[in-house]
């Protein structure tokens, strides 16, 4: 049975994106390889969906991959923004695993912090270490973490009203159109639900 990962961090889009850490074909090698023998569907959050001006349908289909995957994967090698905060919440109120890759001494975790006049021992950032489902040192760590949650045995969450509307939109506008996603979902085995609900896998 394939497993899923939604690729949260940012995504190599150009020459300026050369500098910081991105998803790329390499990270993506190592998660396989972490994961092997399961073959491993990435979702990635950079397609573009047809109507480029349906902000609700691309919010809703990024909630929707989260919603999918088997895990959700954080680069937190550098500092991040706003959306991978979001898609970390989302998948924490989805039910959805989450592996964050924060290498040691990195930006989000420290072997000593000095912090609000007190030492930390092995600090992880707060919002990394209450969400996260286990935090890593690498992509390969990050694949065999994602090997290790048995595949259908997680248990669906409400979809939480500040996702419902958008994953409708998606679902109901974007979805059927969406080529890279059915193509995931056909993959994975995954049906197609009418409504914002979680998925059958």
């Amino acid at each position: 049975m394939p497993l899923s990962v939604y690729c949260s961090g940012s995504i190599l889009k150009g020459a300026d994106d050369a500098r910081r850490p991105c998803w790329t074909d390499a990270e993506r090698k190592d998660v396989a390889e972490g994961a092997a023998p399961y073959d491993v569907v990435f979702l990635n959050p950079d397609d573009p969906i047809p109507d480029a001006g349906n902000t609700l349908g691309q919010f809703g289909r990024d909630m929707y991959q989260v919603l999918l995957a088997t895990a959700v994967i954080v680069d937190a090698r550098v500092r991040r923004g706003l959306g991978i905060g979001v898609e970390m919440a989302a998948a924490a109120a989805l039910g959805t695993p989450l592996v964050v890759v924060a290498p040691h001494n990195s930006q989000y975790r420290s072997d000593v912090l000095e912090y609000r006049g007190v030492t930390v021992n092995n600090y992880v950032h707060p919002h990394v270490a209450s969400l996260a489902t286990v935090v890593v040192d690498d992509f390969v760590a990050a694949g065999a973490a994602l090997a290790s949650l048995a595949p259908g045995t997680r248990t669906p969450r409400p979809v939480p009203t500040w996702l419902s509307a958008a994953l409708t939109e998606y679902e109901d506008n974007v979805l059927g159109v969406d080529s890279p996603m059915l193509e995931a979902m056909r993959r994975l085995g995954a049906t197609v639900r009418p409504t914002a609900s979680p998925l059958s896998r």
